[in-house]
């Protein structure tokens, strides 16, 4: 994996064209033979979803350029993730009912007893047929309208204007989230988080070291906000259940607890991370 990650960036005097259309192509082909059934699926469906995302974020620095066969290509490799959204949905609510009943304090209201029921529910899922097929053709699609782009465009022009935007994107939703603190704001600002730590780290080799010392706490702030993300899944998912548990206001409300303070830590890293304007944040970026 190490080797994998190695290939997943820009080389530091690599043109940064080719090299971006390199990444590109090495995503698409490690997607597709994804799709090929071995090892554990649970492990594999994961796999291919997180490729997924890094290609439709690598696929944002290039679309300035090529425009609408790029965007194309980015929907059928959002819908390929969707479809495979299911069973990764399940075993996040078991995961998230499983740690907060090994965190409370005294009574866990039952989430230890509903941690258990979601573990079957997700390995039914994970035992369901996976639409393999129609992940395939959207795939397929994206690789057809991605197959005839040349590298004759400035890339590393292109990686500074994502970098850019992915930071001033992500400041604002950082902004709006606080504002709100409405689950969809926290999640949007959760993907810019993204979107922003994967650009920098295709891009790493080619800035100053001090660049890649945000990359940890990009890390960490996902992690956060991501976990925040998952219990907000796990409330839906309880507050909809046609069979609740009668300890349901006792779960909600710890499940409410754990996210305040899962959002107060992300909103301290958030200022630290975000603290400066987007210009003099690439200028952080900038050799010298």
């Amino acid at each position: 994996m190490a080797g994998e990650g190695r290939n997943q960036r820009l080389g530091k005097r690599e043109p940064a064209a080719a090299g971006l259309l390199r990444i590109i192509r090495a995503g698409l082909t490690a997607v597709r033979d994804d799709m090929h059934p071995a090892g554990e699926r649970e492990a594999r469906i994961h796999r291919i979803r997180q490729r997924l995302k890094r290609l439709r974020s690598t696929l944002r620095i290039v679309e300035p350029h090529f425009g609408e066969p790029v965007a194309t290509a980015r929907r059928e490799l959002a819908m390929a993730g969707r479809l495979l959204s299911r069973a990764r949905d399940a075993d996040v609510a078991a995961a998230s009912a499983r740690g907060l009943s090994a965190t409370a304090a005294g009574s866990d209201h039952g989430l230890g007893r509903l941690a258990l029921t979601l573990d079957l529910e997700a390995a039914r899922a994970h035992n369901e047929r996976t639409p393999i097929g129609e992940v395939q053709r959207h795939l397929a699609a994206a690789m057809a309208g991605l197959a005839g782009l040349e590298a004759e465009f400035d890339g590393d022009a292109l990686v500074a204007a994502a970098l850019r935007r992915a930071y001033a994107e992500g400041r604002r939703s950082m902004d709006r989230a606080e504002a709100t603190l409405a689950t969809a704001d926290i999640h949007r600002w959760r993907k810019g988080v993204k979107n922003l730590w994967h650009i920098l780290g295709i891009a790493r080799k080619r800035l100053p070291r001090r660049a890649a010392k945000l990359l940890p706490d990009l890390d960490r702030l996902g992690e956060l906000l991501g976990l925040d993300n998952d219990h907000a899944l796990l409330a839906e998912r309880l507050a909809l259940s046609p069979s609740a548990d009668r300890s349901l206001m006792d779960q909600l409300a710890l499940i409410a607890r754990r996210r305040r303070a899962l959002e107060q830590e992300a909103f301290e890293l958030g200022e630290k991370t975000y603290a400066r304007k987007p210009k003099k944040f690439m200028r952080r970026l900038s050799p010298g």
